[in-house]
């Protein structure tokens, strides 16, 4: 599904609680261990991405959302790609792009995966310092209702709506039916991609050991 990235970051939720998917496989590590790891954190990646865009880094969506993970202007200002303009919730990407890794342009961004992949890389790291501001990362491996709320799960929530409906669904005891502008049930992000390693994230307790 198309998401739609926030940055400069959870204000876009808050914002309308509105907009809204590998990294390169595991690249060359020093040691098999960092590589096991690495490929372990890809398969959270590919299952983002695939929510967001069907792994499609060519799809721009309606609402101007760009790439395999579906990033916008916002997420861009604050990965270093795009620079600030006037409003950086519009997705017309007007301060135009830095030059970063070699994107110049929206064409330019699609163009190139790799680019996208180390972009969501520094993204979900990122969004994980976010929910840690909001004092949210405490409830990770809790029970929200009916759901257990997993890091993983909780990035791809954040990446949809960002921290504050992270927060509302959390308060809410999972009753809140929180909803991006294509009609997309947060709870959907939480539970289907739960459960993958996050290598910066809690560690898993072991009554989730067989959780995804």
């Amino acid at each position: 599904m198309t998401g739609k990235k926030r940055g400069l970051k959870a204000a876009l939720c808050a914002a309308v609680l509105a907009v809204s998917g590998t990294v390169a496989m595991a690249q060359s590590t020093a040691s098999s261990t960092s590589t096991a790891v690495n490929a372990k954190y890809a398969e959270f990646l590919a299952a983002l991405r695939h929510m967001e865009s069907r792994g499609n880094y060519r799809a721009v969506n309606t609402l101007n959302f760009i790439g395999a993970y579906q990033f916008g202007e916002a997420a861009l200002i604050d990965l270093g790609y795009v620079r600030r303009d006037g409003d950086p919730y519009d997705n017309n990407y007007g301060g135009g792009f830095t030059g970063k890794h070699g994107i110049r342009s929206v064409k330019d961004f699609l163009n190139h995966p790799e680019v996208q992949d180390r972009a969501a890389q520094t993204w979900l790291r990122t969004m994980w310092r976010y929910i840690q501001a909001d004092g949210l990362s405490r409830h990770a491996w809790t029970k929200v209702g009916d759901v257990t709320l997993t890091p993983s799960g909780m990035l791809a929530a954040t990446h949809l709506l960002g921290t504050g409906a992270l927060k509302e669904f959390i308060r809410s005891d999972g009753r809140a039916n929180i909803r991006d502008p294509y009609g997309m049930p947060l709870a959907t992000y939480i539970t289907k991609v739960q459960g993958y390693d996050v290598p910066f994230g809690p560690k898993r307790p072991q009554k989730y050991a067989s959780l995804n």
